[in-house]
């Protein structure tokens, strides 16, 4: 088998899992309670233009659809039709006006341009970090942010119960931070903000810390 070949396997079996914990996914305080604290973050941050955001891998919407009144249009990204199946419930029931649902993979795959780009727990599954950026730098309006929120460094046990993952055990912020500087970011601020607490290889509980990073878009 092909690398690209496993690769796309793997890819395929993620998002199959995605859709099997779909309909639990709203039912978990911890999932809830980590949107409700990033979305916190993302209000304290003055932005050059409130038009539009993209929740990157927004799943079900519980960090998007927290931002429908600090912006003009909140575009949810994903690439499980089960998660975004939820979310367009949730955005019919609630009668919410200002909120879309797109299905994609990529940031590449959006042909627009928007005021800021969040990403919660999805960039350590995207296997081409430079790619990402240069993406995000490409869809931004000038002057545009981007917010990651997503794992530490950590010895891969974070994802020890899911066999197909293919992405990365957290990441260097010194790395991540020159990488964004590369692809014309101006890194703005850089901080541990929380903390998902699981077991690790020996079964024992440990915290696995979170980052918020913020960069804009250089003109």
């Amino acid at each position: 088998m092909s690398l690209s070949a496993c690769v796309d396997r793997k890819d395929s079996i993620l998002k199959n899992y995605f859709d099997s914990v779909a309909s639990q996914w709203d039912k978990n305080p911890l999932e809830i309670e980590r949107a409700e604290v990033t979305a916190r973050k993302i209000k304290d941050i003055n932005f050059n233009s409130y038009a539009s955001i993209v929740d990157f891998g927004s799943g079900t919407g519980l960090l998007g659809v927290q931002l429908r009144d600090l912006f003009g249009k909140v575009h949810l990204i994903d690439s499980s039709n089960e998660m975004l199946k939820l979310a367009q419930a949730k955005i019919a029931e609630a009668k919410l006006c200002n909120i879309e649902t797109h299905y994609a993979d990529r940031l590449a795959d959006l042909t627009s341009n928007y005021s800021a780009i969040a990403t919660l727990m999805t960039l350590h599954h995207v296997v081409d970090i430079n790619q990402f950026f240069a993406d995000s730098y490409k869809i931004l309006n000038d002057a545009g942010v981007l917010i990651i929120a997503d794992l530490f460094a950590e010895d891969g046990s974070f994802h020890k119960q899911l066999p197909a993952f293919n992405g990365h055990n957290g990441f260097d912020l010194s790395v991540l931070s020159e990488m964004a500087e590369k692809n014309g970011f101006i890194v703005q601020s850089v901080e541990r903000y929380y903390e998902i607490w699981q077991e690790n290889f020996e079964g024992q509980e440990v915290a696995y810390p979170l980052f918020f990073f913020v960069a804009k878009k250089c003109s």
